[in-house]
């Protein structure tokens, strides 16, 4: 989930002084629940926007993890988070335009780490994203295409292996290379939902 300064109204149009108040920086995180469990990254291109600075500092008592992402050196809240990350990326050509040099950079540590969450949690297999949901005609063509390149079969044997999983790439990979799919299913349950590692619960196939 996300906060923003102004809640979601503020993604489409300015909410006047939003970002200068504590109180709702603090009031997101507590209304979120926030606790030991979870992580909250908080991104600020001046390293001084009160509302972000005070939602990390109160995720921070209720024992998150916390990630501060700055691009001004000695910025607030490099020190009001558990890991800061700072991206130095000096002036930018338009005074006031952090959507230019700052905000690409923050834009480019974000995808950083959502990338290596998704590899983290076993949803990545051989650079494929194989926890992705087919929402549309795309997106079920590419999963068709994943795993036949996972397993070696045709796009027939795919897309029925896909039917069968009803649309779970990494049980349809398992099905396509004729496991049954009830112990295929309890592989990934043992597994975590890794692929990698259920494919290990099976000596026999090789992908």
């Amino acid at each position: 989930m996300y906060l923003i300064a102004g809640g979601e109204g503020a993604l489409l149009k300015a909410v006047e002084n939003a970002e200068d108040s504590v109180e709702q920086g603090i009031a997101g995180i507590r209304d979120s629940g926030v606790g030991p469990d979870d992580i909250v990254i908080g991104v600020a291109a001046s390293g001084r926007t009160p509302f972000t600075i005070a939602a990390l500092e109160e995720a921070r008592a209720r024992g998150a993890q916390t990630i501060g992402i700055s691009n001004n050196p000695a910025a607030p809240i490099l020190d009001a988070c558990s890991h800061p990350i700072l991206a130095d990326t000096g002036e930018e050509v338009i005074a006031g335009s952090t959507r230019m040099k700052a905000g690409t950079a923050q834009k480019v540590i974000l995808n950083l780490l959502s990338t290596l969450i998704m590899v983290r949690l076993g949803r990545v297999y051989r650079g494929l994203m194989v926890h992705m949901r087919a929402t549309n005609a795309k997106l079920r063509r590419r999963s068709e295409i994943m795993v036949s390149q996972i397993t070696g079969c045709d796009d027939a044997t795919a897309i029925e292996a896909l039917r069968r999983a009803n649309g779970d790439m990494k049980l349809a990979s398992l099905i396509a290379l004729g496991v049954d799919p009830s112990e295929a299913q309890g592989a990934l349950t043992q597994s975590d939902g890794n692929l990698r590692e259920a494919l290990s619960h099976f000596p026999g196939i090789s992908s």
